[in-house]
């Protein structure tokens, strides 16, 4: 089997999920560029969310393989496919509501295990990896426009916001790896009325730029898709319907049969 090309980060080769005798992911192919921001749309029950899931060693392959920049993850559990580069936000937002949002934000940053291990006797080394990882999460909030909200409680924010906290969350987790990283959000504008979900496009193009991420999104909100996304996939009952360029997706007539033309191409496609 061979690796992704130089231009490509994440290459996903016949990839099957099953759930007793339901397919909910059929010989599915695609890859994600890097730097790019590639889109994953689909009717509810396409099999979006299982996509993610198998990316991120939730779920193991019936079938099919899944590379990150060389790296064979098809096999490996979250915890790995995180060390690998890959972090993820959730449709159910999973915020620690009990602590600040910049302790939210600091957690991942201090799971690694010779900090952890290092807490018990709060040695000059944690002291140090606390300072850094502090400092890290307060410029991502800072990029993310969450600075403000550093030492409120997670559960005091508005929804909009604990969307956006939770993925600095993400970023952070990300940034724990040296090299290409991959950001996965599933439906990351689910509840946001239009002036917020355009914000969060804006922040998802700036973030991606100032943090050199990639980015992949499954999302319904169809004009933050088309707005964001360099590439878009779409899936219909767990197989690949299409995939291209906004503008291809948007004239593609299968498309509009299967997806688009249900929900009116300027909707939100909830």
């Amino acid at each position: 089997m061979t690796a992704p090309g130089p231009t490509s980060l994440l290459e996903v080769r016949g990839l099957s999920r099953s759930f007793g005798g339901i397919r909910a992911v059929e010989a599915l192919s695609f890859d994600v560029a890097r730097g790019g921001i590639m889109g994953l749309i689909g009717p509810n029950g396409a099999g979006k969310t299982t996509v993610f899931n198998l990316i991120t060693g939730v779920y193991r392959p019936t079938a099919g393989t899944i590379f990150l920049n060389g790296i064979d993850l098809t096999k490996k559990r979250p915890h790995e496919v995180v060390r690998a580069g890959i972090a993820r936000t959730f449709q159910n937002i999973r915020l620690f509501n009990r602590m600040t949002c910049l302790e939210n934000v600091m957690t991942p940053l201090l799971a690694r295990g010779d900090a952890a291990l290092g807490a018990f006797f709060r040695t000059p080394f944690v002291r140090g990896e606390e300072r850094k990882a502090r400092e890290t999460a307060l410029a991502v909030m800072e990029d993310m426009g969450l600075a403000d909200t550093a030492y409120r409680l997670a559960s005091t924010l508005p929804y909009g916001l604990q969307r956006k906290l939770e993925i600095a969350r993400a970023l952070a987790c990300g940034l724990l790896v040296q090299g290409p990283r991959l950001v996965l959000l599933d439906e990351p504008a689910a509840g946001m009325n239009e002036a917020e979900t355009r914000e969060l496009g804006e922040v998802i193009l700036k973030t991606q730029k100032d943090f050199d991420v990639t980015m992949m999104l499954i999302e319904h909100h169809i004009n933050l898709v088309m707005n964001v996304c360099t590439r878009i996939v779409v899936m219909e009952r767990g197989t690949l319907l299409a995939e291209g360029s906004p503008h291809a997706i948007r004239s593609d007539e299968r498309v509009i049969a299967a997806y688009l033309g249900r929900k009116g191409k300027n909707e939100h496609g909830r």
